[in-house]
């Protein structure tokens, strides 16, 4: 049984988090505390194994807790939003992010005396995850230093005559900060278009579009039915619909069934790449859970396409890369600020694809030992 520390801002939000979670089996509210001075003390003497957090009624005071508790009792830190803060409060959900929060979740409607059990024992499963990941270091500045070698690395593992058409990206549970990562490292006239799947609650891709946008010199914005690619911009997957390409090089939605339980799926986005590019691509995938889109990225790994994971150390879940790197579909594994600067090197260089860099055999050792 998951041992959940519940602090809230808002007495409506206490009920509905109490009427949620308190008559199961699969999660136990050790403390349910009102935001205030004795909150780290109580914390500290309970021990537990997630901290669920109230956002949207106090987002700076949540940033200053959130710090506050990393520093003095570090945890694993969920935010849980109801749907209209989830859509209104994407800003502030990133500042959440970077304070130490693992993930932001959005609380099921508690408008019927018994929320729906689908969604409590997904929003319970969600929660298990992120217990278990090691709250680590925060990202450290001399990894930047790293950038030059990156993008040396990259221009001298060129091995074709091919130039790349498109990037595609899928992420999930930590993904949004890290695509705000990706794109700051990428300018405003980037030769390609880039796709994107992000695997986020519903009512809330509006606001990470605005978001994203004011992060980045790259035009952001939901891909729509049809709509030829242009370089420069970023599209990313609608809500309930799968995100293809078609053999025009078009955007093409689709409303079929959920692919590993995800609609929009990054192995539906992946898998038409493969049928439209072929090998002219560059994959790239983020901080997630699960696989979703791990076996695509294998398929444009052996027609050519460089594929690109995410580390561990900068990855909030490194399911979905690891799987990747266990599958050995990647051609490189980097951290999250490099990859920006690395598609920068590849967009503007002839490239097929690249043999794999010294450092990737020591991650593949680490992904296989785990």
């Amino acid at each position: 049984m998951l041992r959940a520390f519940v602090i809230a801002y808002s007495s409506e939000w206490a009920a509905c988090v109490d009427r949620l979670f308190g008559r199961r089996s699969d999660i136990e509210i050790v403390k349910l505390a009102f935001a205030g001075e004795h909150v780290l003390a109580q914390l500290a003497a309970h021990r537990p194994e997630v901290v669920v957090v109230e956002g949207g009624t106090d987002w700076s005071a949540l940033q200053l807790l959130t710090r506050s508790i990393m520093q003095i009792q570090p945890s694993p830190v969920v935010v849980l939003v109801t749907q209209t803060d989830a859509v209104e409060g994407v800003k502030e959900s990133a500042d959440a992010l970077e304070a130490g929060a693992l993930g932001i979740l959005t609380l099921p409607s508690c408008g019927s005396v018994t929320p729906r059990e689908e969604e409590a024992r997904h929003l319970v499963k969600s929660l298990q995850l992120l217990s278990e990941v090691k709250v680590v270091r925060r990202w450290d500045r001399q990894r930047m230093d790293s950038l030059a070698r990156v993008q040396q690395e990259m221009a001298s593992v060129v091995r074709h005559e091919h130039r790349i058409g498109i990037v595609v990206i899928g992420a999930s549970a930590g993904g949004t900060k890290a695509l705000q990562q990706v794109f700051s490292g990428l300018p405003g006239d980037f030769p390609l278009p880039i796709l994107v799947v992000q695997h986020i609650a519903s009512g809330y891709l509006g606001g990470l579009v605005r978001w994203l946008g004011e992060q980045t010199e790259l035009s952001v914005r939901i891909a729509e039915e049809g709509l030829p690619l242009e370089s420069g911009t970023v599209y990313l997957a609608p809500d309930s619909l799968h995100l293809t390409v078609d053999q025009k090089h078009c955007i093409l939605l689709t409303d079929d069934d959920p692919v590993n339980g995800f609609k929009p799926s990054i192995a539906r986005l992946f898998g038409s790449v493969v049928d439209t590019y072929g090998g002219n691509a560059a994959a790239v995938l983020l901080s997630g859970m699960g696989n979703d889109g791990a076996l695509e990225m294998r398929r444009l790994h052996d027609a050519g396409a460089i594929t690109i994971a995410q580390d561990k150390d900068t990855s909030l879940i490194h399911g979905i890369p690891g799987e990747a790197i266990k599958l050995e579909a990647v051609t490189s594994v980097l951290p999250v600020q490099e990859i920006g600067p690395a598609l920068d090197t590849i967009a503007h260089r002839p490239c097929q694809g690249m043999r794999l860099p010294p450092s990737w055999d020591q991650h593949n050792d680490i992904a296989q030992q785990e």
